[in-house]
């Protein structure tokens, strides 16, 4: 797992999310534009997100298991500090315990770096496979009824 990548995407996909539809150039009233005496100086626009990866990142999210979703949510979104991540996730905290909180974020960071490299491999569910692989029907045992 790449982090720097998988940081740069998760803070994309976190920059989507708090948009809420962002358009440079829209109509916005006088009243905004005043402060105490003067105009507002102009500023640059937000930087754009990446819409399209923001969506990959996002169905990705979507099938992770809910504590996951709700670690990234509260980091990468919400821009929450770990204090606040660890009472809401009724996490242990304190002295001695800041590693429960960086495993917390590293597993959750797993999570979707596994998800996002399937669903760039085309894979579903591949994790699983291990686990549902179809064994072959063999004639070789009889059934209970022939027994009989």
């Amino acid at each position: 797992m790449d982090l720097r990548a998988l940081e740069a995407r998760l803070e994309n996909w976190a920059r989507a999310q708090r948009s809420g539809g962002y358009t440079p150039g829209r109509a916005t009233s006088a009243e905004g534009m005043y402060r105490g005496g003067g105009w507002r100086e102009a500023r640059p626009a937000p930087i754009q997100p990446d819409l399209a990866d923001a969506a990959v990142v996002q169905d990705a999210w979507r099938v992770l298991m809910p504590f996951d979703k709700d670690v990234l949510m509260l980091y990468y979104v919400w821009r929450a500090p770990s204090s606040f991540i660890c009472r809401r996730l009724k996490l242990k905290q304190g002295r001695g315990h800041a590693h429960v909180w960086e495993f917390a974020l590293y597993h959750a960071q797993n999570a979707i770096a596994q998800r996002l490299e399937k669903v760039e491999d085309k894979f579903v569910n591949s994790p699983k496979l291990a686990y549902t692989r179809a064994q072959p029907i063999t004639d070789s045992e009889p059934c209970s009824s022939e027994l009989a």
